[in-house]
């Protein structure tokens, strides 16, 4: 999972920013839950708070991220948000790492770097310039999303203009931000996410061999996935799970946490799916828990008579070396168990997965799979 990068210029001036930065951010929830923004006022760079108590950011131009922490730093120029494993100087171009930055002097820098991240460019009106990692959250703010940014562009945006420097062909993108990252309504390059995952479920569908009564997904990446395996196997898809909190279980480390936050998100609706033969799909699968509670759940509180598992992606082994928020590689049940002995380690019926060979194919484009090898 990347962080959410955000940031707005303002060429009319000051005004109250704060519609657009909250729910601009709110937007990207799904990047995490730490928000970071700063807003240019007065000349000055500052730190502020966008949530519902606030209600007030007058500025002409702001940064930030969404992610599980903060990824805005404070320099002596102004302030940069970035994300990737690079240090970075406002104005440097480096090779994996995508910074929005906002200087003293009211100047706001976006970059993409040629590998791994995307950065989408929007208008709202004729004032307002919009940056961000998920197109879709430019959409929500009512903008129109003209490009993503080059690989390795630079986009310098000030009170007179914007000036492009640098763009060229893309490298890999990383292959989780159209598995599970990025949000089913945006768009890559031009590219729907939505339209990628349906191929990953069409190509996934191909492979289950289990004969079984209804498709459910796991909330909230893996309803999508559903629906689509779903059709492939000419059975119907239920909703099968009520969340009480949104969370992403993938991104937690410690156990105890990951265990009460799919308990929060996965809430068994008993009557359908007793008595049934039920094939469960989710986007990924990395320790395990989350099936093998969910098993427990629908066998032992929903008296489902088999439960099968479908996962739309390869098996994950590896730590991402770009800066990913990945549990530890001694979580990954693949890592410890041989892949025939892992169905009754989840206690379940059968397990199907992606190849790294059929992801390719699904996304169309090259892409970063380093966490599958």
């Amino acid at each position: 999972m990347s962080a959410g990068l955000f940031a707005i210029f303002n060429f009319g001036g000051e005004t109250d920013l704060y519609p657009l930065l909250h729910y601009g951010v709110k937007a990207m929830s799904n990047r995490g839950d730490v928000t970071s923004v700063y807003i240019l006022r007065g000349g000055r760079v500052e730190k502020i708070d966008v949530s519902p108590e606030s209600g007030k950011a007058v500025g002409q131009a702001a940064v930030g991220c969404v992610y599980v922490e903060d990824c805005c730093v404070e320099t002596e120029g102004g302030v940069v948000c970035k994300f990737g494993p690079e240090e970075v100087s406002i104005g440097d171009k480096p090779q994996n790492t995508v910074y929005t930055a906002l200087t003293r002097d009211g100047v706001v820098y976006l970059y993409r770097p040629p590998n791994f991240w995307h950065l989408a460019l929007g208008a709202h009106g004729f004032d307002f310039l919009i940056a961000a990692t998920e197109s879709s959250a430019i959409e929500v703010l009512g903008g129109e999303v003209r490009r993503s940014l080059g690989g390795g562009e630079l986009l310098k945006v000030w009170q007179y203009g914007v000036e492009s420097s640098g763009g060229s062909t893309l490298g890999p993108l990383c292959a989780m931000e159209y598995i599970y990252a990025s949000r089913l309504d945006s768009e890559i390059d031009g590219v729907e996410v939505a339209e990628v995952r349906s191929r990953l479920a069409t190509a996934l569908a191909e492979k289950v061999e289990a004969d079984v009564d209804i498709v459910v997904g796991v909330p909230e990446t893996g309803v999508y996935y559903a629906s689509w395996l779903a059709r492939g196997l000419g059975r119907w898809c239920f909703p099968a799970f009520v969340a009480t909190a949104r969370g992403r279980s993938a991104l937690l480390d410690e156990i105890r946490e990951r265990l009460a936050v799919i308990q929060l998100k996965a809430n068994v609706v008993e009557s359908v799916v007793r008595g049934k033969r039920v094939l469960v799909v989710d986007d990924s699968l990395i320790s395990g828990l989350t099936i093998k509670q969910i098993s427990q759940l629908l066998r032992g509180k929903a008296g489902a008579r088999e439960v099968h598992i479908s996962i739309a992606s390869p098996p994950l082994r590896r730590k991402c070396p770009h800066g990913v928020k990945t549990p530890p590689e001694s979580h990954m049940i693949y890592n410890f168990l041989d892949g025939d002995k892992i169905p009754a380690a989840l206690e379940v019926d059968s397990l199907t997965h992606l190849t790294v060979e059929e992801v390719e194919r699904a996304v169309g484009r090259r892409v970063c799979l380093s966490c599958f090898l």
